[in-house]
């Protein structure tokens, strides 16, 4: 994924009868540089979809997806037995 990426956009499809029984709708992946961008394109999107459709923004976890923006870096601390991930500055 795009080190630029900070948001992706998740659709679904439910059915008018079920509102728990809901499918991906299937297009590509959205990708968007901030949540707020993402948020507005969903409000657009959902106004012109068809009834039954909804979604959301979510944002990218980057120590998870392993998109860190340029001059970034992960650092594993180990304490007793226990190890946490961290996301610092770095200078290459």
């Amino acid at each position: 994924m795009d080190p630029a990426t900070a948001a992706v956009m998740v659709l679904l499809l439910c059915s008018p009868g079920d509102a728990f029984v809901c499918k991906p709708v299937n297009t590509p992946t959205r990708i968007f540089a901030s949540l707020t961008e993402c948020r507005a394109s969903l409000a657009e999107e959902l106004a012109r979809a068809p009834s039954g459709m909804i979604g959301r923004c979510q944002e990218v976890d980057p120590i998870t997806t392993g998109a860190l923006p340029a001059g970034y870096t992960t650092v594993v601390v180990t304490r007793g037995g226990r190890a946490a991930q961290y996301v610092v500055p770095h200078k290459e």
